[in-house]
Protein backbone atom coordinates (compact mmCIF):
# COMPACT_ATOMS: atom_id res chain seq x y z
CA UNK A 1 0.00 0.00 0.00
CA UNK A 2 1.41 3.39 -0.96
CA UNK A 3 1.84 6.20 1.54
CA UNK A 4 -1.22 8.37 2.12
CA UNK A 5 -1.00 11.70 0.35
CA UNK A 6 -2.33 14.92 1.79
CA UNK A 7 -4.26 17.50 -0.17
CA UNK A 8 -2.30 19.62 -2.64
CA UNK A 9 -4.04 22.86 -1.74
CA UNK A 10 -5.17 24.67 1.39
CA UNK A 11 -8.58 23.60 2.69
CA UNK A 12 -9.39 27.22 3.48
CA UNK A 13 -8.51 29.01 0.25
CA UNK A 14 -8.12 26.23 -2.37
CA UNK A 15 -4.70 27.58 -3.32
CA UNK A 16 -1.27 26.01 -3.03
CA UNK A 17 2.06 27.45 -1.98
CA UNK A 18 3.51 26.59 1.43
CA UNK A 19 0.88 24.25 2.90
CA UNK A 20 1.17 21.71 5.71
CA UNK A 21 -0.71 18.40 5.57
CA UNK A 22 -2.61 17.01 8.53
CA UNK A 23 -0.97 13.69 9.41
CA UNK A 24 -4.18 12.19 10.73
CA UNK A 25 -7.41 11.01 9.13
CA UNK A 26 -8.69 14.07 7.28
CA UNK A 27 -5.58 14.44 5.03
CA UNK A 28 -6.33 18.13 4.50
CA UNK A 29 -3.65 20.76 4.08
CA UNK A 30 -3.52 24.27 5.50
CA UNK A 31 -1.53 27.46 5.44
CA UNK A 32 -0.34 27.50 9.05
CA UNK A 33 0.51 31.19 9.21
CA UNK A 34 -0.62 34.32 7.42
CA UNK A 35 2.87 34.49 5.92
CA UNK A 36 2.48 31.01 4.43
CA UNK A 37 -0.78 32.09 2.83
CA UNK A 38 0.39 35.55 1.84
CA UNK A 39 0.48 34.76 -1.87
CA UNK A 40 -3.23 33.94 -1.88
CA UNK A 41 -4.40 36.34 0.86
CA UNK A 42 -5.43 33.29 2.89
CA UNK A 43 -6.45 33.98 6.52
CA UNK A 44 -4.66 30.70 7.38
CA UNK A 45 -4.90 28.90 10.72
CA UNK A 46 -3.43 31.97 12.38
CA UNK A 47 -0.57 30.11 14.07
CA UNK A 48 2.42 32.25 15.02
CA UNK A 49 5.77 31.72 13.31
CA UNK A 50 7.49 30.06 16.29
CA UNK A 51 4.73 27.51 16.81
CA UNK A 52 4.58 26.83 13.07
CA UNK A 53 8.32 26.17 12.99
CA UNK A 54 7.96 23.67 15.86
CA UNK A 55 5.15 21.88 14.01
CA UNK A 56 7.18 21.70 10.81
CA UNK A 57 10.33 20.55 12.60
CA UNK A 58 8.43 17.78 14.40
CA UNK A 59 6.80 16.73 11.11
CA UNK A 60 3.67 15.87 13.04
CA UNK A 61 0.77 18.23 12.42
CA UNK A 62 -2.70 17.22 13.63
CA UNK A 63 -5.58 19.60 12.92
CA UNK A 64 -8.16 20.33 15.63
CA UNK A 65 -10.82 18.23 13.93
CA UNK A 66 -8.63 15.14 14.07
CA UNK A 67 -7.26 15.98 17.51
CA UNK A 68 -10.73 16.13 19.06
CA UNK A 69 -12.25 13.55 16.68
CA UNK A 70 -14.93 15.87 15.40
CA UNK A 71 -15.32 16.25 11.65
CA UNK A 72 -17.68 17.97 9.27
CA UNK A 73 -19.93 15.87 7.08
CA UNK A 74 -18.76 16.25 3.48
CA UNK A 75 -22.38 16.38 2.36
CA UNK A 76 -24.26 18.65 4.79
CA UNK A 77 -21.27 20.41 6.38
CA UNK A 78 -22.40 19.90 9.98
CA UNK A 79 -19.86 19.00 12.66
CA UNK A 80 -20.20 15.62 14.34
CA UNK A 81 -18.22 13.24 16.52
CA UNK A 82 -16.06 10.76 14.60
CA UNK A 83 -14.95 8.93 17.75
CA UNK A 84 -15.85 5.29 17.13
CA UNK A 85 -15.29 4.46 20.79
CA UNK A 86 -17.99 6.79 22.10
CA UNK A 87 -20.95 7.04 19.76
CA UNK A 88 -19.73 8.39 16.43
CA UNK A 89 -22.06 10.62 14.41
CA UNK A 90 -19.98 10.86 11.22
CA UNK A 91 -18.04 8.03 9.60
CA UNK A 92 -15.02 8.09 7.30
CA UNK A 93 -14.91 6.58 3.83
CA UNK A 94 -13.01 3.28 3.81
CA UNK A 95 -10.70 4.33 0.96
CA UNK A 96 -7.32 4.66 2.70
CA UNK A 97 -6.47 7.87 0.87
CA UNK A 98 -9.84 9.58 1.40
CA UNK A 99 -10.48 12.15 4.11
CA UNK A 100 -14.26 12.49 3.68
CA UNK A 101 -16.64 11.93 6.60
CA UNK A 102 -20.42 11.53 6.38
CA UNK A 103 -23.51 11.14 8.50
CA UNK A 104 -25.07 7.71 7.78
CA UNK A 105 -28.19 9.40 6.41
CA UNK A 106 -26.19 11.75 4.18
CA UNK A 107 -24.02 9.07 2.56
CA UNK A 108 -27.07 6.84 2.10
CA UNK A 109 -28.87 9.55 0.16
CA UNK A 110 -25.80 10.11 -2.02
CA UNK A 111 -25.31 6.43 -2.83
CA UNK A 112 -28.99 5.55 -3.27
CA UNK A 113 -30.71 8.77 -4.38
CA UNK A 114 -33.66 7.04 -6.04
CA UNK A 115 -34.23 4.17 -3.64
CA UNK A 116 -35.53 5.22 -0.22
CA UNK A 117 -35.77 1.66 1.09
CA UNK A 118 -32.16 0.75 0.24
CA UNK A 119 -31.00 4.13 1.54
CA UNK A 120 -32.81 3.52 4.83
CA UNK A 121 -31.25 0.08 5.25
CA UNK A 122 -27.80 1.34 4.26
CA UNK A 123 -28.07 4.18 6.78
CA UNK A 124 -28.64 1.64 9.54
CA UNK A 125 -25.70 -0.48 8.39
CA UNK A 126 -23.32 2.50 8.34
CA UNK A 127 -24.46 3.58 11.81
CA UNK A 128 -23.73 0.04 12.98
CA UNK A 129 -20.17 0.21 11.63
CA UNK A 130 -20.38 -0.95 8.00
CA UNK A 131 -17.38 0.24 5.97
CA UNK A 132 -18.33 2.10 2.80
CA UNK A 133 -16.79 3.66 -0.29
CA UNK A 134 -18.06 7.20 -0.67
CA UNK A 135 -19.59 9.01 -3.62
CA UNK A 136 -16.31 10.74 -4.54
CA UNK A 137 -14.73 7.56 -5.92
CA UNK A 138 -16.95 7.10 -8.93
CA UNK A 139 -17.72 9.31 -11.91
CA UNK A 140 -21.10 11.04 -11.69
CA UNK A 141 -21.72 10.30 -15.39
CA UNK A 142 -20.39 6.82 -16.21
CA UNK A 143 -19.97 5.61 -12.59
CA UNK A 144 -16.50 4.31 -13.45
CA UNK A 145 -13.44 4.34 -11.20
CA UNK A 146 -10.41 6.62 -11.38
CA UNK A 147 -7.22 5.79 -13.28
CA UNK A 148 -4.59 8.47 -12.74
CA UNK A 149 -2.29 6.89 -15.32
CA UNK A 150 -4.85 7.49 -18.07
CA UNK A 151 -5.41 11.21 -18.61
CA UNK A 152 -8.97 10.75 -19.86
CA UNK A 153 -9.82 8.70 -16.77
CA UNK A 154 -8.37 11.16 -14.26
CA UNK A 155 -10.92 12.65 -11.89
CA UNK A 156 -12.24 16.20 -11.82
CA UNK A 157 -13.18 16.75 -8.17
CA UNK A 158 -15.43 19.51 -6.86
CA UNK A 159 -13.93 21.39 -3.92
CA UNK A 160 -17.29 22.20 -2.37
CA UNK A 161 -19.21 18.91 -2.51
CA UNK A 162 -18.68 15.19 -3.23
CA UNK A 163 -19.17 15.45 -7.00
CA UNK A 164 -16.67 13.82 -9.36
CA UNK A 165 -16.27 13.36 -13.12
CA UNK A 166 -13.75 11.69 -15.36
CA UNK A 167 -11.93 14.19 -17.55
CA UNK A 168 -13.64 12.61 -20.56
CA UNK A 169 -17.06 12.92 -18.86
CA UNK A 170 -16.66 16.51 -17.69
CA UNK A 171 -19.79 18.47 -18.75
CA UNK A 172 -19.31 21.30 -21.23
CA UNK A 173 -20.77 23.78 -18.74
CA UNK A 174 -17.72 23.22 -16.50
CA UNK A 175 -15.11 24.83 -18.80
CA UNK A 176 -11.38 25.39 -18.31
CA UNK A 177 -11.72 29.02 -19.33
CA UNK A 178 -14.38 31.68 -19.40
CA UNK A 179 -16.11 31.57 -22.75
CA UNK A 180 -19.07 33.01 -24.57
CA UNK A 181 -22.21 30.88 -24.65
CA UNK A 182 -25.61 31.18 -26.34
CA UNK A 183 -27.07 32.91 -23.27
CA UNK A 184 -24.06 34.96 -22.20
CA UNK A 185 -20.66 34.16 -20.78
CA UNK A 186 -19.95 30.79 -19.16
CA UNK A 187 -17.54 31.23 -16.26
CA UNK A 188 -14.47 29.09 -15.76
CA UNK A 189 -15.15 26.22 -13.35
CA UNK A 190 -12.19 23.86 -13.96
CA UNK A 191 -8.44 24.25 -13.39
CA UNK A 192 -5.65 21.96 -14.56
CA UNK A 193 -2.17 21.80 -13.01
CA UNK A 194 -3.23 22.50 -9.41
CA UNK A 195 -3.97 18.99 -8.10
CA UNK A 196 -1.71 16.03 -8.80
CA UNK A 197 -3.15 14.04 -11.72
CA UNK A 198 -6.57 15.55 -11.07
CA UNK A 199 -8.66 18.55 -12.08
CA UNK A 200 -9.94 21.07 -9.56
CA UNK A 201 -13.54 22.06 -10.28
CA UNK A 202 -16.54 23.84 -8.83
CA UNK A 203 -19.54 21.90 -10.12
CA UNK A 204 -22.85 23.35 -11.31
CA UNK A 205 -24.46 22.92 -7.89
CA UNK A 206 -22.59 26.03 -6.74
CA UNK A 207 -23.52 29.42 -8.12
CA UNK A 208 -20.64 31.54 -9.37
CA UNK A 209 -20.34 34.91 -7.65
CA UNK A 210 -20.05 37.18 -10.66
CA UNK A 211 -17.72 39.68 -9.00
CA UNK A 212 -15.29 36.95 -7.95
CA UNK A 213 -15.57 34.39 -10.72
CA UNK A 214 -15.89 31.43 -8.31
CA UNK A 215 -18.54 30.30 -5.78
CA UNK A 216 -18.74 31.27 -2.13
CA UNK A 217 -16.34 29.27 0.00
CA UNK A 218 -17.70 26.76 2.48
CA UNK A 219 -17.35 27.30 6.21
CA UNK A 220 -14.69 25.23 7.97
CA UNK A 221 -15.64 24.49 11.57
CA UNK A 222 -13.09 23.52 14.20
CA UNK A 223 -14.27 22.15 17.57
CA UNK A 224 -13.87 24.33 20.66
CA UNK A 225 -12.88 27.30 18.52
CA UNK A 226 -14.83 30.54 18.66
CA UNK A 227 -12.97 31.86 15.63
CA UNK A 228 -14.45 29.80 12.83
CA UNK A 229 -12.17 29.43 9.86
CA UNK A 230 -14.29 31.23 7.33
CA UNK A 231 -12.89 33.29 4.47
CA UNK A 232 -13.52 37.00 4.71
CA UNK A 233 -15.27 39.01 2.04
CA UNK A 234 -13.82 41.87 0.03
CA UNK A 235 -13.29 45.12 1.92
CA UNK A 236 -15.90 46.81 -0.24
CA UNK A 237 -18.11 45.90 -3.15
CA UNK A 238 -16.65 46.82 -6.54
CA UNK A 239 -17.85 50.09 -7.93
CA UNK A 240 -19.79 50.08 -11.17
CA UNK A 241 -17.04 51.85 -13.10
CA UNK A 242 -14.50 49.26 -11.90
CA UNK A 243 -16.46 46.24 -13.09
CA UNK A 244 -15.20 44.57 -16.24
CA UNK A 245 -17.42 44.57 -19.27
CA UNK A 246 -18.27 41.24 -20.90
CA UNK A 247 -15.91 41.87 -23.80
CA UNK A 248 -13.02 42.25 -21.34
CA UNK A 249 -13.59 39.05 -19.40
CA UNK A 250 -11.80 36.68 -21.77
CA UNK A 251 -8.71 38.79 -22.31
CA UNK A 252 -7.78 39.80 -18.79
CA UNK A 253 -4.40 38.54 -17.54
CA UNK A 254 -4.28 35.94 -14.78
CA UNK A 255 -3.55 36.64 -11.14
CA UNK A 256 -0.09 36.47 -9.59
CA UNK A 257 1.44 33.11 -8.63
CA UNK A 258 1.43 31.88 -5.07
CA UNK A 259 4.33 32.27 -2.69
CA UNK A 260 7.32 30.23 -3.84
CA UNK A 261 8.55 27.17 -1.99
CA UNK A 262 10.92 28.00 0.88
CA UNK A 263 14.20 26.12 1.04
CA UNK A 264 14.63 23.20 3.43
CA UNK A 265 10.93 22.39 3.57
CA UNK A 266 9.77 19.62 5.86
CA UNK A 267 8.70 16.25 4.51
CA UNK A 268 5.08 16.73 5.47
CA UNK A 269 4.75 19.83 3.32
CA UNK A 270 2.75 19.79 0.10
CA UNK A 271 3.33 22.45 -2.48
CA UNK A 272 1.53 23.84 -5.47
CA UNK A 273 2.87 26.91 -7.19
CA UNK A 274 0.03 27.33 -9.66
CA UNK A 275 -2.91 29.28 -8.21
CA UNK A 276 -6.17 29.38 -10.12
CA UNK A 277 -6.17 31.95 -12.90
CA UNK A 278 -8.91 34.53 -12.76
CA UNK A 279 -10.48 36.89 -15.21
CA UNK A 280 -10.99 39.63 -12.61
CA UNK A 281 -8.22 42.04 -11.53
CA UNK A 282 -7.11 41.73 -7.94
CA UNK A 283 -7.27 45.52 -7.67
CA UNK A 284 -11.04 45.15 -7.42
CA UNK A 285 -10.74 42.89 -4.41
CA UNK A 286 -7.80 43.97 -2.26
CA UNK A 287 -8.50 41.41 0.47
CA UNK A 288 -8.78 38.78 -0.83
CA UNK A 289 -8.71 38.74 -4.62
CA UNK A 290 -10.22 36.17 -6.99
CA UNK A 291 -7.96 33.47 -8.29
CA UNK A 292 -6.54 32.96 -4.82
CA UNK A 293 -9.06 32.78 -1.98
CA UNK A 294 -11.80 34.51 -3.95
CA UNK A 295 -14.79 34.47 -1.63
CA UNK A 296 -17.54 36.50 -0.10
CA UNK A 297 -18.41 36.26 3.56
CA UNK A 298 -21.70 34.61 4.42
Amino acid sequence: MSKMQGDDVCAICDDGGYVTCCDSGCLRSFHLTEEHGEGSKCPSLGINSEEAKMIIDKKDFICKNCKYKQHQCSSCGLLGSSDLSSGAEVFQCKEYNCGHFYHPKCISKLLYPGDKLRACHFEQYVAAGLKFLCHVHKCSVCHGAENRDDKNMQFAVCRLCPTTYHRKCLPSDIPFETKEGPNGYIFQRAWDGILRDRILIYCMKHEIVKELGIPRRKLIIFPYDENLCVPQGPESAPKEQDTLGQEELLDHPSSEPSQSLPSGAAQNQCFCSNPMDSFAPKSLFPHPYPGSCGWLGD
